[in-house]
């Protein structure tokens, strides 16, 4: 149980993780300082007006904290000017600067800002090979040595200028030299984030924010949690930065953003955020505030009380044993429930509260018992627990409707008796999924193998709203492989076919279930060389219908082969209006020019036999 939840303070109640507090300018991150809301500029560095007015407008939405692109020396010693006009006009939030590939861009920022972005990914290695080098132990220390020299003035004038430092490790951006001991991996990631961090201890310099980063929600959120556990083993208590990288635009951006980044913050880990979308970075902040607020409510929360783990892996993806009943649980993707609906996208199970909505006899429906007679085919009763417990002879497959309070003994003795049971599991606690999670903990304990579908139910009138908090709430659970099905209540104004589109996006972006294609696009920043926003959306327009296939669309080459690690398919600016395609992360077609770029990339998913026509 201790090392189980080593990542975390509690896996039953709600407690931030305690790090040491970081001064970045005005503001701090971590130790008992609000969890700060972060957004970064997409203008040309160099362009002061533009990227002051940005630096305005991210603030104005509500921001603690802004990064800006500092490509190299000369966008380095520009962030003077933009913080002079910046300062003229009032704004004093904390600048941070976005280096890669360049230690004496670094040097240059780290004297004129109040924080510095590092990758060390990039920082002392030059260019990525993606080649594996059979590294000694000794040429691995030579080159730990290169980074720690390479490091030593930056820190220094660190200290001078009490600037901090975020050591920020995404994924498909490690060095080779961790690629060769590591491989792209959840232990690769955190061992590159250590390294460095360790430097930096050796130097005495502690004024360090860390983040490791992925498009992959599933690979973010074990991976942080990694990480915390093992700068716990070595007594570090740094704070986290969090976020979900190239999570994409609109929907989509959204659920996945919640999903993993909610994950963390609803175990109480994470002191900084931010939410990368492919949208102007003003819309950003909004969208990371109400998913920080909406968790921090849950801060002495009633107490749940803690119950045996026995089989929850929080580093490492793994589904929980279950007996499949129907096409739920065991081996099968998990489902979707819904009210019933005429969508493109149909649930697996329609919710009925009446016999006159079952109007297809080709569906599967799911009534209350009290209305539910055995003549129709695809037809389940849905039992609460009172009914389940008075009724002497339950039919062959049954819902049953419960909560945590509700497994009591006798519920436990009936569910042992019965195993075609799909348990729909709600919750009233304010702490939703961490209830959840404590019910499915104590089915472990109690050898209980029947399938969980999460039953979520909010009070919204705003689609965002209702994105953020059913993605926050769920998606902790599919990622880590507890539940099989999610069904979606609301009680607001939201349309049912929303609500039903919420559903799937949850599953997909929990990569649990795949049923349409996945964008990794990144938000852009002033390395970017095309209209990103304009290209993702014609982008999506023709390839929106290749259901599970994944397609990346990157601004730039500085971290865009890597970034796209998980992508079948990459669009990736080369140079001032050209592109140049990828298949995985092999170039094949190099620098063409940007109005023949779409169209060739739908060609290249063609040639590899992954196109189909759209229906209709």
């Amino acid at each position: 149980m201790q090392e189980q939840a080593l990542y975390c303070e509690d896996l039953f109640n709600y407690h931030r993780n305690p790090t040491r507090k970081v001064k970045v300018g005005n503001t701090s991150i971590g130790g008992d300082a609000e969890i700060q809301i972060q957004s970064m500029t997409t203008t040309n560095t160099m362009d002061t007006d533009a990227t002051c007015n940005q630096v305005k407008s991210i603030v104005d939405a509500g921001a603690d904290i802004v990064r800006i692109t500092t490509q190299g020396r000369s966008e380095a010693k520009n962030l003077v000017n933009i913080k002079s006009i910046l300062s003229k006009d009032n704004y004093t939030t904390p600048i941070v600067a976005d280096i890669h590939f360049n230690p004496n861009a670094a040097e240059i920022a780290a004297a004129n800002v109040e924080k510095v972005r590092i990758n060390p990914g990039n920082f002392a290695g030059g260019a990525k090979k993606f080649k594996l080098i059979d590294y000694t132990d000794e040429a691995y220390a030579e080159e730990l040595e290169v980074a720690k020299s390479k490091l030593k003035p930056f820190i220094q004038i660190c200290k001078d200028n009490n600037t901090a430092i975020r050591i920020g490790t995404n994924h498909g951006s490690l060095s080779d030299r961790i690629m060769s001991r590591y491989g792209d991996t959840p232990q690769g990631m955190v061992e590159s984030c250590l390294e460095y961090l360790r430097l930096c201890e050796e130097l005495e310099f502690r004024d360090i924010v860390l983040s490791i980063k992925a498009s992959n929600t599933r690979i973010m959120v074990h991976t942080v949690r990694l990480l915390v556990a093992s700068m716990k083993k070595e007594n570090m208590n740094y704070p986290l930065h969090l976020g979900v990288t190239e999570a994409g635009s609109e929907d989509e951006g959204r659920i996945k953003s919640a999903v993993g980044s909610g994950a963390l913050l609803a175990d109480g880990l994470g002191d900084t955020i931010r939410v990368s979308l492919t949208e102007d970075p003003e819309k950003e902040v909004p969208v990371a505030t109400k998913l920080v607020d909406y968790i921090n409510k849950r801060a002495n929360h009633e107490s749940i009380d803690p119950i045996p783990v026995k089989s929850f892996t929080p580093f490492e993806y793994n589904r929980r044993k279950t007996k499949a009943v129907l096409n739920i649980g065991g081996d099968n993707v998990p489902v979707v429930l819904s009210k019933f609906i005429e969508s493109a996208q149909q649930a697996d199970y329609n919710v009925v509260h009446s016999i006159q909505e079952m109007t297809n006899p080709e569906l599967k429906y799911i009534i209350p018992y009290s209305l539910w007679d055995n003549e129709r085919e695809n037809v389940y009763p849905c039992f609460s627990s009172d009914q389940f417990l008075s009724e002497p002879k339950l039919p062959k497959v049954i819902f049953l409707s419960l909560s945590l309070p509700e497994l009591n003994e006798d519920v436990i003795k009936k569910l042992k008796e019965n195993t075609n049971v799909v348990i729909v599991l709600s919750s009233n606690h304010i702490n939703k999924p961490i209830e959840q999670r404590a019910f499915i903990f104590k089915m472990d304990e109690l050898g209980l193998e029947h399938p969980v579908v999460l039953n979520n139910t909010y009070k919204e009138d705003n689609t965002e709203d209702l994105q953020i908090k059913a993605a926050a709430d769920a998606g902790i659970l599919f990622l880590d492989g507890l539940v099989d099905g999610l069904l979606l209540k609301n009680e607001g104004s939201i349309s049912l076919e929303t609500i039903n589109e919420t559903n799937f996006g949850i599953l997909q972006a929990s990569r649990v279930r795949f049923t349409k294609t996945e964008f990794i696009s990144c938000p852009g920043c002033g390395r970017t060389l095309f209209d990103l926003q304009d290209t993702t959306k014609q982008i999506k327009a023709k390839t929106s219908h290749l259901k599970g296939l994944k397609v990346g669309v990157m601004g730039c080459i500085v971290n865009g082969v890597g970034e796209m690690a998980d992508a079948d398919y990459g669009y990736i600016g080369s140079g001032p209006g050209t592109v140049s395609l990828f298949k995985n992360r092999e170039m094949v077609k190099r620098n063409l020019p940007k109005a023949e770029a779409v169209n060739e990339l739908i060609n290249l998913i063609k040639e590899h036999g992954d196109w189909f026509d759209p229906e209709g």
